[in-house]
């Protein structure tokens, strides 16, 4: 059985087709998420996608924002207001002819890289800031921690380390509000590991701090058929 496993990001989709095992069995392909991000023109661009990608027996989707059953409730980073009670899984599941889950990206992501043991978070810095938390391999779904207020200026886990305020506040600072998040969300849950990734984790330098190991994409892309393995 393969999956093929997309992940909607603000900038990008990408998909990539994996073996029973996570293997990938297909180069990862990319395409930029049509402006605006709104559900026509992503579902155009995935069904077109879906030509290079040979048989597959399911599909997987990552979206940037809150998934309930399939259906998308919020998505900060897309075209926010269009996404609200979309019902993405059957939208999906109809233009590839599959069985299909979507989840939250960072917590699709997450199910790759975890151990199962344990309280793991998951942080994906991208457009934005996805956050995912397991217990014992077991997922608190649409736990938007990104959105939640840190500092006294009203400023959200997000609005510190989104992808915009690399440049705007320079690597240094942008690296500084990143081990602020960190240590704040360590403080609070006590978590045995946190993994972080996305596009931006590329700029978090080593050594990284005890119990925090970052991942690459590719790894996260793993977690579209571990997603099938957690009802």
């Amino acid at each position: 059985m393969h999956t093929l496993t997309i992940d909607i990001g603000g900038t990008g989709i990408k998909m990539i087709r994996l073996d029973a095992q996570g293997e990938a069995v297909s180069d990862r392909v990319r395409e930029l998420t049509p402006q605006p991000a709104t559900p026509e023109p992503v579902l155009a661009v995935i069904t077109s996608m879906l030509e290079s990608q040979g048989d597959f027996g399911r599909v997987s989707v990552g979206f940037p924002g809150v998934v309930k059953r399939g259906v998308t409730f919020t998505a900060p980073n897309l075209a926010a207001g269009a996404w609200a009670g979309f019902d993405l899984e059957s939208a999906v599941a109809a233009c590839s002819g599959k069985p299909t889950r979507v989840l939250n990206d960072a917590e699709l992501q997450g199910y790759g890289v975890i151990s199962g043991k344990g309280v793991e978070i998951v942080l994906t810095f991208g457009t934005g800031l996805g956050t995912a938390l397991y217990v014992d391999g077991r997922l608190v779904p649409n736990l938007e921690l990104g959105h939640h207020p840190l500092g006294d200026k009203g400023e959200t886990y997000e609005d510190l380390v989104r992808d915009d305020q690399v440049e705007a506040v320079g690597k240094v600072v942008w690296r500084e509000r990143v081990a602020l998040v960190c240590g704040t969300l360590s403080r609070i849950f006590n978590y045995d590991r946190l993994y972080v990734g996305g596009g931006n984790a590329r700029h978090i330098e080593a050594p990284l701090p005890e119990g925090v190991e970052r991942f690459d994409n590719a790894r996260g892309m793993e977690g579209g058929v571990a997603l099938w393995a957690n009802d």
